[in-house]
């Protein structure tokens, strides 16, 4: 295990990442081929067998071919190097070159995750066995009608894991990163949060007024541009939030989930998902995914003109917080707590 010294700065390959869950592709990625996939700079070979989802190292122990570059042969994986075939539980029952009534050696088995499931619309992996349940992408019951549920564009992302989280539950930089979009109003004071913490994660919720551009009754000119909005914040270890937004005078309601799943030392992949009423429509949830992306768009523009390349620290005093980081602050101590283990 690793060390329970001081945690000064999170990385994309702190080896804590191997006790949580991940997701790690999205369920019509694995169909009747192998798919390779890499966590925490670990390489995972994911298929369909008997119509279930196994994670095996991508590594055959033979010749440590990969096996993402294998095929599904009658409900088995099989090595596209020598042939080797392994059933869902990893082990070996085919070695072609011994022929068929071979004794098979008791090393010829596949390392598992601990844990691999799958869940709305996602596939997720514990490499180790984990130390939070698995995050739900489900939103927080709501009485609407036509609720419905769209998956955003899958990113691949040159940025530390823990930033873009950050980012996400930082609601300070709207005013100035998105003024094109839900800053446009301009900035305004933010108190300091009241957080309820429970073990490895917390919620946040603050109330407060804001420009409801797209209420249609404003358009119309039936109700006041400025209305009363409900923000909860959560947050799970460790790279899970989510966004709840209630706009109290119109009665409309959004839910985001924004999780982040480490690569290696400098990408990660978003996943991410809108939730509310009116979305079984297909062209109003086509414009509130192309909305949303413009969105996460300015996001990536600060990334990559900003804060690319940077750490994150984990020591509160490493950096400058006001009282409007109350959120944010949060975050670095329990992710700090996550890792610390």
């Amino acid at each position: 295990m690793w060390s329970n010294d001081v945690v000064t700065e999170f990385t994309n390959l702190h080896p804590a990442l191997t006790c949580f869950w991940h997701p790690v592709a999205t369920s019509d990625s694995v169909s009747d081929t192998p798919f390779g996939v890499e966590l925490a700079g670990q390489r995972w070979a994911l298929v369909r067998l008997d119509g279930a989802v196994a994670a095996f190292a991508d590594q055959c122990p033979h010749r440590r071919a990969r096996l993402s570059a294998g095929s599904i042969v009658n409900e088995t994986l099989q090595c596209r190097y020598h042939g080797w075939r392994y059933t869902g539980s990893g082990a070996c029952v085919e070695i072609p070159a011994l022929g068929p009534q071979a004794s098979i050696p008791a090393r010829a088995r596949l390392t598992p995750a601990a844990h691999v499931t799958e869940a709305d619309g996602l596939i997720w992996l514990a490499p180790q066995e984990p130390r939070a349940p698995c995050p739900s992408l489900q939103p927080p019951p709501i009485d609407s009608h036509d609720v419905a549920t769209i998956h955003l564009p899958v990113m691949r992302v040159d940025a530390n894991a823990a930033l873009l989280i950050d980012n996400f539950l930082d609601e300070a930089h709207l005013p100035f990163v998105h003024k094109a979009t839900i800053g446009g109003a301009g900035p305004e004071e933010i108190p300091r949060a009241d957080v309820d913490r429970k073990g490895l994660s917390f919620t946040a919720i603050r109330m407060h007024e804001f420009t409801n551009r797209t209420d249609p009754a404003v358009i119309a000119g039936e109700r006041p541009a400025v209305q009363q909005r409900r923000m909860t914040y959560s947050y799970t270890a460790p790279l899970h939030a989510t966004l709840l937004l209630e706009m109290l005078d119109a009665g409309d309601w959004q839910y985001l989930t924004f999780t982040v799943s480490p690569v290696n030392a400098t990408s990660c992949v978003v996943y991410q998902t809108l939730t509310g009423p009116c979305l079984t429509d297909p062209v109003a949830a086509k414009a509130a995914a192309e909305y949303e992306m413009s969105i996460f768009e300015e996001d990536l523009d600060l990334q990559r003109s900003a804060l690319q390349g940077l750490e994150f620290p984990l020591e509160i005093e490493t950096e400058l917080h006001t009282r409007a980081d109350r959120v944010c602050v949060e975050f670095r101590r329990v992710l700090a707590d996550a890792v610390r283990y």
